[in-house]
């Protein structure tokens, strides 16, 4: 999904910035991941998050894809690391062979695509067994049931009526055979650290 302007601000403005470095310091309490790993990011936009991956994870590679040609362009103008390969791509039907990735890192975009459930069969189809994913996201909980949520729904194009609940989520994420590491939940948003069981 490409983001409407109001979308295109929240997300490319130092407060977001911000917000990413408290989400990633939360992940990487909750991952056990080594350094030295080939990791992908889905949806990466200008590259806050990818930068903020390599300084606290250390991944060997990162490969960094968005849907949206704009934001490659901009992250290519922004970041420049030898470890980092941006590109376009659709996180539903990626490029890359089977078992690639020892993790994986979704900062908020699962919940922007309306086959969701095939886009976590990708995500389970590129990781390495026992590889983590990684998600900061949050749910259509969010938008019908906090004060927040209910006002952001009027400014925001998202595909509400096929988004998922938290236990949707959590359910397919189960049925997929996804183990749960760790979970930090509140009324906005969840983290989860989730083993590729097999």
């Amino acid at each position: 999904m490409i983001l409407n302007k109001v979308e295109y601000w929240l997300m490319n403005n130092p407060i977001r910035s911000l917000i990413q470095i408290f989400e990633i310091k939360k992940m990487r309490k909750m991952s056990n991941l080594e350094k030295d790993k080939t990791v992908l990011e889905i949806g990466c936009g200008q590259g806050v998050g990818t930068k903020l991956i390599n300084k606290y994870f250390r991944p060997k590679h990162i490969c960094a894809i968005d849907l949206d040609k704009k934001m490659i362009n901009r992250a290519k103008k922004k970041i420049h690391l030898s470890n980092v390969e941006f590109s376009v791509g659709d996180a539903n039907l990626l490029k890359f062979k089977d078992n690639t990735f020892d993790a994986i890192f979704d900062f908020g975009i699962i919940h922007h695509i309306p086959n969701w459930r095939k886009c976590l069969k990708e995500l389970k189809r590129l990781l390495k067994p026992n590889g983590q994913l990684i998600i900061e996201d949050l749910s259509r909980d969010t938008f019908y049931d906090t004060f927040l949520g209910k006002i952001l729904k009027k400014l925001l194009v998202h595909p509400y009526e096929k988004m998922f609940s938290k236990k949707e989520l959590f359910d397919e994420l189960k049925n997929l055979g996804f183990i749960i590491m760790e979970k930090y939940e509140n009324s906005y948003w969840f983290s989860l650290v989730l083993k590729n069981n097999g």
